[in-house]
C-alpha cells in the first residue's frame, strides 16, 4: 500500500466515523409532540397525556411499540378520533370501519387506523367498581377499574392493534369476538409496560 493510498484510506474511515455517529443518534427517534385534545372528556384526556409520557421515553414499553416516535406518533393520530359511546357492558373499546393503513415516515413502520372507534361510556375505562361483591365494571389486567393504570392500559391494548410488526403481523392480534384472546393480549401489555403503568397508581 503506498503512502498515498494509505492516507487517502485514513482521511475516508476520519470522514467515515461522524457520519456513522450521525446514523446512531438518527436511530434515537425522539418522540412525537403531543396533540391537543378538543373533546371535554377528562378521563380519555388524562389517559392520552399518562399514555404519551410513557412512550415519550426509552423503556421496555415503548421498546414494544417500535420506539418513542412510531408509539407516539400512531397514538398521536388515533386517540383524536375516539369517541364516546353505550356499548354492550362486556365491550370497552370497539373499532370498526375500513381501516386506512398508513406509515410513519421516520421509521417506515406500518399501522392502521379504523373509520369509527368507540369506548364503552359504561365500561372499565370510565367507572369504578363501587361495591367489591359484584363483579362489573371489571379489573383492566390487574388494575382496578376507572383507575389512571386501567385508562393507560385500555389505550396501550388498542394500540397494539394499530401497529404492524417487523414480521408482518400486528403487535396484538385481534380480539374482537374472543374474550379469552382479548384479555390474553390485555396481560402482554401489562407485562410490557409493568413498571409505567405501577407508577400510574
Amino acid at each position: 500500500m503506498t503512502l498515498w493510498t494509505s492516507s487517502l484510506f485514513i482521511f475516508l474511515l476520519l470522514c467515515a466515523i461522524p457520519a456513522h455517529a450521525q446514523i446512531a443518534t438518527g436511530n434515537n427517534n425522539p418522540a412525537a409532540t403531543p396533540v391537543t385534545l378538543t373533546k371535554r372528556d377528562h378521563e380519555l384526556t388524562q389517559a392520552y397525556a399518562d399514555v404519551f409520557k410513557i412512550l415519550s421515553d426509552e423503556n421496555d414499553c415503548s421498546s414494544f411499540y417500535g420506539g418513542p416516535r412510531t408509539a407516539t406518533t400512531v397514538l398521536n393520530n388515533f386517540v383524536p378520533s375516539v369517541e364516546s359511546h353505550r356499548l354492550k357492558h362486556d365491550v370497552t373499546f370497539e373499532m370498526s370501519g375500513r381501516p386506512r393503513l398508513l406509515q410513519v415516515p421516520a421509521s417506515g413502520t406500518s399501522y392502521r387506523l379504523f373509520e369509527k372507534v368507540s369506548i364503552n361510556t359504561v365500561s372499565s375505562f370510565y367507572n369504578r367498581r363501587i361495591d367489591t361483591l359484584i363483579k362489573f365494571p371489571s379489573n383492566v389486567g390487574r388494575f382496578p377499574p376507572g383507575t389512571r393504570a386501567a385508562r393507560a392500559l385500555i389505550l396501550l391494548h388498542e394500540l397494539g392493534h394499530l401497529i404492524q410488526g417487523q414480521n408482518g403481523d400486528w403487535l396484538l392480534p385481534d380480539d374482537g369476538f374472543d374474550g379469552a384472546q382479548s384479555q390474553q393480549n390485555t396481560l402482554r401489555i401489562q407485562r410490557a409496560c409493568r413498571a409505567q403503568l405501577q407508577a400510574l397508581l
